[in-house]
């Protein structure tokens, strides 16, 4: 797989040499930093939620949600679309690179910066560790919940982005693909039958991050976005070998 790992530095060389890196990761963390200073402000004042701010700050809120969605379609949306319409996506299918390592490059080089977007947030654990006890087992499984997940979404936008020749194109799909996702958490609870709400409860994500956030590591969970994440790469395996194919 050396080609692979040629093209995930080549994508995180683009990335880092353009300010596209640099406006994604600031914009996630001051969001983020926003956000857990509002939970902390929420939990501190009196009568407010034992709750710990890290299970809180995992999928608690709409807004963990907000910034996923709106994140990803932005890190991926050109990994295919804007190659495709310049023309270098033939000269890389020429190149002595396999489809399987393209995609997996792609892939892996935005798994990077989304990682690279979410290590900074380490320090509000760093920081509440200084002031309070904190239990180092659900942050850490946190930070995996937000891993599996990222895995998924990543998977839909990188779909998305070889399936269309326009990166706008590319992260909107993205963007309805991901809040359908979402919106099934609103079905598990409306959902009357046991069938229905049993399915539904199977795929509603906020309960499976709100588990890993409690440090609970589902393996249906962990099944279930692996998943996801193997059959939206598949889907993109196979739309690079249609564009190879016209």
């Amino acid at each position: 797989m050396r080609g692979a790992i040629a093209i995930a530095r080549k994508e995180l060389r683009s990335y880092f040499l353009a300010p596209a890196a640099y406006v994604i990761i600031t914009c996630f963390l001051l969001l983020n930093g926003f956000l857990f200073a509002v939970i902390l402000r929420a939990l501190s004042t009196g009568g407010g939620s034992s709750a710990s701010p890290m299970v809180v700050f995992f999928g608690g809120t709409v807004f963990f949600w907000i910034f996923l969605i709106a994140m990803v379609p932005v890190i991926t949306m050109r990994l295919g679309a804007e190659e495709a319409k310049s023309g270098t996506l033939e000269t890389l299918l020429t190149a002595p690179v396999t489809d399987l390592e393209v995609v997996a490059g792609k892939y892996l080089g935005a798994l990077a910066l989304y990682g690279a977007a979410w290590l900074p947030t380490v320090l509000y654990a760093v920081v509440l560790r200084a002031y309070s006890p904190v239990d180092l087992g659900p942050v850490a499984s946190g930070y995996l919940g937000a891993a599996l997940v990222g895995m998924a979404f990543l998977a839909v936008g990188l779909f998305t982005s070889f399936a269309s020749r326009n990166q706008v194109v590319a992260a909107i799909l993205a963007f309805l693909i991901l809040l359908g996702f979402l919106l099934v958490s609103v079905l598990s609870f409306l959902a009357s039958t046991p069938l229905w709400k049993g399915i539904f409860g199977y795929l509603d994500l906020y309960s499976q991050m709100q588990n890993y956030a409690k440090g609970i590591v589902d393996t249906r969970s962990v099944v279930f976005l692996t998943s996801t994440a193997a059959f939206f790469l598949a889907l993109t395996y196979q739309a690079l070998q249609a564009r190879r194919l016209r």
